[in-house]
């Protein structure tokens, strides 16, 4: 899997976008776009966060979520989100990027 720098404003610094990017090459050596089966992906510059709800009547904001980073491919556009808890770096509570 090789990864291609996004052209996005900067979210990550430098060495937190290299912690993800090697978490993910860890766990994913072979990895391929499961719709168009490219191997070149974009990490997102920032975090996804996947609201938990209980119930579909409405929507919550706030409460337990699930803290995610996204790859794209950058042959189709595919989203693909990668837990961070799973992937091992996680962040403490109130530390910076």
């Amino acid at each position: 899997m090789t990864y291609v720098e996004p052209k996005t404003p900067d979210a990550f610094s430098v060495e937190k976008k290299a912690e993800l990017v090697l978490a993910l090459q860890q766990r994913l050596p072979q990895a391929k776009c499961p719709m168009c089966a490219h191997q070149h992906f974009a990490v997102v510059d920032g975090y996804f966060t996947n609201t938990i709800q209980s119930q579909l009547s409405g929507f919550a904001l706030g409460g337990p979520a699930i803290p995610a980073v996204a790859i794209i491919c950058s042959n189709c556009g595919f989203i693909s989100q990668h837990a961070l808890g799973a992937l091992g770096v996680l962040q403490d509570k109130g530390a910076d990027k």
